[in-house]
């Protein structure tokens, strides 16, 4: 095959518009997330600041390229409650409270010491801080929030090491097995729904 000095110039010419367009795609698919972190971690710089609105427009850029993103959702709860706008901040905190709490369904029962112990009393103290503020925001809170935030308090203090008068241990380390009396309907506030539901209960040694 005989290719003059042209030839093999624009053959090398194509190669390099190909790889350079590649590289650019590859770049172009991957900027969503950095982008939806990068204004998250913008928003929140802004709101340390003091500067509401910059945060506001920062943190709603976040959570709209990333919707599960609990922590940008509770800074803009925090954003719009800095700008005084509680309707915004309710809802902010909500969102960021049912993410949270979802997230938590993951997390072993009983983690192990160390890190792990550790990172789980963040990720219940970050889902209380959520709860909590949008308990706060709302005029008669549903009686199953105000269950939930309890349920997080304990959890958050037993494992960052708050309650060492108390262990928790599985069904199969008890001596004592529980025995359930009554068995009461859910009482669920808000819409209607459908689905599955995780729950999860301790038992103190008294009964309740």
């Amino acid at each position: 095959m005989n290719l003059n000095l042209t030839s093999i110039k624009s053959v090398a010419t194509l190669l390099l518009l190909v790889i350079f367009s590649l590289a650019a795609f590859s770049i172009g698919a991957q900027q969503p997330t950095n982008a939806g972190s990068e204004e998250r971690d913008r928003g929140i710089r802004l709101y340390e600041q003091g500067d509401a609105i910059g945060a506001i427009d920062a943190l709603r850029v976040a959570v709209k390229q990333n919707t599960e993103d609990g922590k940008a959702w509770h800074y803009l709860g925090l954003a719009f409650q800095l700008h005084q706008d509680k309707d915004e901040a309710r809802k902010a905190f909500e969102k960021a409270a049912r993410i949270r709490v979802r997230e938590l369904a993951t997390i072993s029962s009983m983690p192990s010491g160390g890190e792990n112990r550790m990172d789980t009393a963040a990720r219940y103290e970050a889902a209380f801080e959520s709860v909590q503020k949008y308990v706060d925001l709302t005029p008669n809170t549903p009686r199953d929030w105000i269950t939930e935030l309890e349920t997080l308090r304990f959890y958050q203090g037993y494992y960052s090491g708050a309650r060492n008068d108390e262990e928790i241990v599985s069904g199969k380390e008890a001596t004592t097995k529980v025995r359930i009396l009554k068995k009461p309907a859910p009482e669920f506030g808000g819409g209607r729904a459908s689905g599955t539901a995780v729950l999860r209960a301790v038992f103190g040694a008294d009964g309740s």
